[in-house]
């Protein structure tokens, strides 16, 4: 494995300015973009839901809400995550500093999740103020979980998929079918509880009230975290990206 051995030192603004942006370009920053306009229609979706003032609407403001904050957040986060270093122009370089590949990856995947998870709190903070009601049990621990568990498993999943492929679009469409099949197929699976903790979708699938919602939800961490282990088997075999790129 390539490093650096030599002294670290300080950056200078300017380049860390510059350092900013060139993580921002790679990780595409319509994609960016593109999230904020998705929270912004949601969001102008529910107030105008909530505005027509019965219990239908209410209740289709309640559903569009739990659809942006799990199926929604999981779409962003597998299509964030599936970007990260696949396709990046200077990967030898990036093997090579000081940081390493396993920071500079951990690194846009903050930026990545600090986005998601800000676009997340305002449009949060914006339906509850609204009076959208998401369960009977709803309080910070829910929501943390309610927003943690598809995050983490849909980025995982696009990371992982995305170093599988050696293709970011290839990895985003093997992360999102488990989303998809948890969408579509809840209905007919609905019926077998042990497959209720499996369920990516299960807030916005019904489960929101249901007494194994938290066994739901530490599953999908678990998931998400033999998953990181996977990317961080994959990331180790740096060689193996790199003869990829030639």
């Amino acid at each position: 494995m390539l490093k650096y051995s030599g002294e670290r030192r300080s950056m200078p603004m300017r380049e860390q300015a510059l350092l900013l942006w060139y993580h921002l370009r790679l990780l595409n920053w319509w994609l960016f973009l593109l999230m904020v306009l998705g929270f912004f229609v949601a969001g102008l979706l529910v107030w105008f839901q909530v505005q027509r003032g019965s219990a239908e609407f209410m209740y289709n403001a309640g559903v569009l809400s739990r659809f942006m904050l799990e199926p929604g957040i999981g779409l962003f986060a597998g299509l964030l995550a599936s970007v990260l270093i696949v396709g990046d122009p200077l990967l030898s370089v990036v093997m090579a500093t000081s940081r390493g590949l396993y920071s500079v990856v951990l690194w846009r995947l903050l930026l990545s999740c600090s986005g998601l998870l800000l676009c997340s709190m305002v449009f949060l903070g914006w339906t509850l103020a609204l009076g959208v009601d998401y369960a009977r049990q709803q309080g910070p621990l829910w929501f943390l979980l309610g927003w943690l568990a598809p995050f983490c498993l849909m980025s995982m999943l696009g990371l992982l998929g995305s170093l599988l492929t050696r293709n970011a679009t290839l990895g985003l469409l093997l992360a999102v079918l488990p989303l998809v099949a948890s969408l579509f197929l809840y209905e007919k699976l609905s019926s077998i509880e042990a497959l209720h903790p499996f369920f990516i979708t299960y807030t916005f699938s019904g489960g929101q009230d249901a007494p194994d919602w938290w066994i739901n939800r530490l599953t999908l961490l678990a998931l998400a975290a033999g998953c990181a282990l996977c990317n961080w088997w994959l990331l180790r075999r740096e060689e193996r990206l790199l003869n990829e790129k030639q």
